[in-house]
């Protein structure tokens, strides 16, 4: 069961994702939730106590995640389109300064959030990818440690990037990320799973 807290968290994480962590006041969040700003207080001890709990309860509480219930029972080739419609939901709803934010005002919290979040994402891909060989679904000979390295720092620095390669525009792009998943899952399916991509992702 959730507590106070916990809904102080949820609701602050949304705010901050929609609108940036500098913008968002302790003010907000109170009206938010409709309760004093010394309620608030009462479990955090300043903004930026808030923002490092609200992170680390991230971490512990992902948006996504390939074993969760929603998608655990689903073989490997479909919890890698959720995770695919998962990304489009973000992009959709997401605001550019939160991240931006993060890295100028929250430096010490932003470093430990990335790369505990890279870690676990790398983590998740792995299994994801050692799922799919065992159903036959993606090619047994590939180097899945290699690969979930790879994907995992791709879409984990994707917004940090200022590459002039990867344009702010085609990552908000959802026909983009739509190529990046038939361009990955071509590259690690067998003929089995290459029909199924064909036959199951629109």
């Amino acid at each position: 069961m959730k507590n106070q807290k916990t809904d102080i968290i949820e609701v602050c994480w949304e705010l901050f994702f929609q609108f940036g962590i500098k913008s968002v006041t302790m003010d907000d969040i109170a009206c938010k939730l409709g309760i004093s700003k010394k309620t608030i207080y009462q479990h955090f001890n300043n903004k930026n106590d808030l923002v490092e709990q609200a992170l680390e309860w991230q971490i512990n509480h992902p948006s996504f995640s390939f074993q969760s219930m929603e998608v655990s029972h689903l073989n490997a080739i479909d919890q890698y389109i959720a995770f695919y419609k998962f990304v489009i939901s973000q992009i959709e709803n997401s605001c550019d300064s939160m991240m931006y934010d993060l890295r100028k005002y929250y430096p010490r919290i932003w470093n430990k959030f990335h790369l505990t979040t890279l870690a676990k994402f790398q983590k998740e891909l792995f299994l994801n990818l050692k799922k799919g060989t065992e159903e036959g679904l993606f090619r047994p000979e590939m180097n899945i440690e290699w690969i979930s390295k790879t994907i995992a720092r791709f879409y984990m620095n994707m917004a940090e990037s200022d590459s002039i390669i990867i344009e702010k525009d085609d990552m908000a792009n959802i026909d983009y990320h739509k190529e990046l998943v038939l361009y990955h899952l071509h590259g690690i399916c067998t003929s089995n799973g290459i029909e199924y991509v064909k036959n199951n992702f629109k």
